[in-house]
């Protein structure tokens, strides 16, 4: 079976205008903060609901999936991603911001267990290439959110933020247009990948899936400690360069986009990499190059900076594609499921991981925080030596 790259295409830009609004968030945080007098706590109790509406219930919409064929949630939730965050610009109060959030939040955990279902019936025997095209959509778009918010906002205000709109109603509706070529592929994947009768091969999965419990669970521990890497340097590498260093905003913010893009490119190499050398493999070459990366960041210093955090970005966000698949093949017959869990809870879990940083930040200085995170990706190296190798 053939990559479907046209739908693969369609599903990431998708992915990449649903995720847009992830990254617009903390830039409209930022500037309602003031105008709703929000405090510091206000502010991060709106992005606790949005990180557990979008990334933590991605498993529960992951078992609706698996149980129905519910195609039609791509494109609303592309247009409720978009809806929720488009109103944060015009809403009058506190308790509406936290609603209309919420709103986005469920728009963008219904997203992607779908979405990522459907990439894989797209992908043919290239799964991991094909998860990685899927995958990097939504790094590109998490990335251009800061910048697309900031251009709202200077070109009409905060009431700019209803430019969103136009971003993902005109999605969605491509998405809706294209429902019928989408749900196609699940036809077309079974008829090649399962020749055997499908209550049988599901009869056969249901003697062996407890022997893939502990597997998946040292998968999620991975996924999780990668992700307290990835959002530990998002959040802190700006206020360590302003506030520690003493470098300008827009010098942080460049490392922090460096850091994403980087991530996004590490996503498309490492996936026909893995559909090369196996999936385990390159999840063991990244988290083996991650702690060293990470020591030379807390000692780099001048224009090397720059390269080391593009290396860093290219080796952390590089196996976000790869772990999605490795649990695809873990739970064949619950993909729903394992992308809810691999895709929404463990990175999910990376807003937990970030609360720890930040006390440690708090107690230890800003310093501790990268030298906490040199260690994470050794634990997350020892897990991933007990995963299977098919």
């Amino acid at each position: 079976m053939k990559i479907n790259k046209k739908i693969l295409a369609l599903l990431g830009t998708g992915h990449g205008v649903t995720d847009l609004n992830q990254g617009v968030l903390p830039m409209m945080l930022a500037y309602l903060q003031p105008v709703l007098a929000m405090s510091q706590f206000q502010v991060g109790f709106a992005m606790l609901i949005f990180s557990v509406s979008s990334s933590v219930i991605q498993p529960a919409f992951g078992i609706f999936s698996d149980r129905i064929r519910l195609p039609w949630l791509i494109p609303l939730g592309c247009f409720l991603a978009g809806l929720g965050i488009s109103l944060t610009g015009v809403i009058p109060n506190y308790p509406l911001l936290l609603a209309v959030v919420l709103i986005s939040g469920f728009g963008i955990a219904a997203y992607h267990p779908e979405g990522s279902k459907y990439a894989r019936y797209s992908s043919g025997g290239n799964k991991a290439t094909g998860m990685a095209v899927f995958s990097i959509g939504g790094n590109i778009g998490f990335a251009a959110g800061p910048v697309l918010a900031s251009i709202l906002i200077a070109i009409g205000g905060l009431k700019g933020s209803l430019g969103l709109l136009v971003f993902n109603g005109t999605m969605a509706l491509l998405l809706w247009i294209s429902l019928p070529a989408i749900a196609g592929t699940e036809k077309v994947f079974n008829t090649h990948n399962d020749p055997i009768h499908i209550a049988e091969l599901k009869k056969t999965f249901q003697i062996k899936s407890k022997k893939v419990l502990v597997p998946f669970a040292l998968l999620t521990a991975i996924v999780i400690l990668r992700s307290w890497v990835h959002f530990g340097m998002v959040t802190f590498l700006p206020q360590y360069y302003v506030n520690y260093l003493g470098k300008s905003e827009g010098y942080a913010a460049t490392l922090t986009t460096v850091f994403l893009l980087a991530g996004a490119g590490g996503t498309l190499v490492a996936g026909p990499v893995a559909d090369r050398i196996g999936l385990r493999n390159v999840i063991l070459i990244s988290m083996g190059l991650m702690t060293p990366l990470m020591y030379w960041f807390t000692v780099a210093g001048g224009y090397w900076v720059i390269i080391q955090v593009a290396m860093l970005g290219f080796a952390v966000v590089s196996t976000f594609a790869i772990t999605v698949v490795f649990g695809h093949e873990l739970l064949p017959y619950n993909v729903g499921l394992a992308s809810g869990i691999t895709m929404g809870f463990g990175i999910g879990m990376g807003g937990v991981g970030t609360a720890a940083l930040g006390w440690v930040a708090d107690v230890w200085g800003l310093p501790m925080v990268f030298h906490v995170m040199i260690f994470l990706p050794l634990l997350a190296l020892f897990l991933a030596l007990f995963l299977p190798r098919r």
